[in-house]
């Protein structure tokens, strides 16, 4: 079977990891990574990965018209995935189905090479259980005494939502990278329903009835409404677009955002984005340079606000660039056993391609159970206001921790 894969915009993550398409011999595999260049023979199936915008319309239309069927590979291709937090501020990051119409989507960030598979093979991927139904902690549903934003737990029996932790596996589908394996809750790669994220507000919203909010009396007496000054809600809740609609903006409903944009279309997905939440992000848009991405992130505040590191923590993670240079190797040469092998490597470390076991300070997890966690546990820590820079980034952050300007070299992708 003839399958080619074509990159469009945005990191590669998904990309790269269609390389695994060539184990084996049942497929006979192309990458195109310039695909206005393609000229357009006959496919039998053709794979999208890379977030698309209006003006990739034609070319998405001569692959559409040149294939037997046609893939939306990971979140940024089917409902726009992280780049679309961009949209926030005037983009228009657009999914694959509102380009054209008859294309699969396979959810993820990362896609899952097997559901790609599947879903070539048209053998349909199996019904997955929600999320919530495989993970090891259990909900009480009780109403939340707060809602924080750093997780430092020794609680790992009870549902991060109950715990005050903002968690979108209610509304997410089981997966394999699995954040909440890490000690990260699930930001929602996998959506189990439509405009998952207002359904996952309304929970949250709900669970956190008994949260301060701050209102005052209306002018003709009817009704309260909100108040001016900040309250514990909003406080604990900053960034409400980019923790509860992280991959699917563009299919909420809601309308293209009218925030002028601070630049490019990279650095407004980070505008408005809180400091805690950087690594995870990073870790996803990153593509095969993530790790060195991330860390460049983490490593300016830790030096800046003087934030201890362990020589263990250091040690990891100097082996997670070493293994990032080897990918990038093995990515170049086409070579999917040595992708393989890499990739199990870093989720050994990083708990996933996502390196949602990366944080400030250490790791969220232990990663070998014979290491004494302490010497490399990652801690809450606090927020500081300032400007931060290490090499090709730069960045600004407000007193609350939010992301008020960045410079981001694209090169870093």
């Amino acid at each position: 079977m003839d399958v080619k894969v074509f990159q469009f915009n945005g990191c590669k993550k998904c990309f790269n990891e269609s390389l695994l398409l060539k184990e084996g011999v049942k497929y006979k595999v192309e990458f195109v990574s310039d695909p206005k260049s393609w000229k357009g023979e006959n496919v039998d199936v053709s794979v999208i990965t890379g977030y698309l915008l209006p003006n990739d319309l034609e070319n998405i239309e001569r692959i559409k018209n040149n294939s037997k069927k046609i893939i939306a590979y990971g979140d940024c291709t089917a409902t726009g995935g992280v780049f679309a937090l961009a949209n926030q501020k005037g983009h228009d990051v657009t999914p694959l189905s509102s380009l054209i119409e008859g294309s699969k989507n396979v959810h993820g960030c990362l896609g899952e090479i097997e559901e790609l598979k599947l879903t070539i093979d048209g053998t349909g991927v199996p019904k997955l259980k929600s999320l919530c139904q495989v993970c090891s902690r259990k909900a009480t549903c009780d109403y939340l005494e707060s809602i924080n934003r750093q997780i430092e737990l020794e609680d790992s029996e009870t549902c991060f939502n109950d715990l005050g932790f903002l968690c979108s596996g209610f509304t997410a589908t089981e997966c394999k990278e699995k954040c909440i394996d890490y000690n990260t809750p699930c930001r929602g790669c996998k959506p189990s329903i439509d405009r998952s994220g207002i359904r996952m507000l309304a929970m949250f919203g709900t669970l956190a009835g008994n949260i301060e909010i701050a209102t005052e009396h209306s002018v003709k007496g009817a009704t309260d409404k909100l108040g001016d000054e900040d309250d514990d809600l909003t406080n604990s809740l900053p960034d409400v677009v980019g923790n509860f609609f992280r991959f699917t903006l563009p299919t909420s409903g809601f309308p293209k955002g009218r925030i002028p944009s601070s630049g490019s279309l990279l650095e407004d997905v980070f505008i408005g984005r809180l400091i805690e939440e950087i690594p995870l992000i990073t870790g996803l848009l990153g593509g095969a340079k993530s790790i060195s991405l991330t860390l460049k992130f983490i490593e300016s505040y830790e030096k800046a606000n003087q934030i201890e590191v362990s020589e263990q923590t250091k040690k990891y993670r100097n082996e997670l660039l070493q293994l990032e240079t080897d990918l990038l190797k093995a990515i170049e040469s086409e070579d999917a056993p040595k992708y393989r092998e890499l990739t199990d490597k870093i989720r050994f470390i990083a708990g996933n391609m996502n390196l949602s076991n990366v944080f400030y300070g250490g790791f969220k997890s232990i990663i070998d159970p014979n290491d004494d966690f302490n010497e490399y546990k990652a801690h809450v820590f606090d927020v500081v206001e300032g400007t931060y820079k290490n090499g090709s980034i730069e960045y600004t952050l407000d007193q609350t921790g939010i992301i008020t300007k960045i410079k981001i070299s694209e090169e870093l992708l």
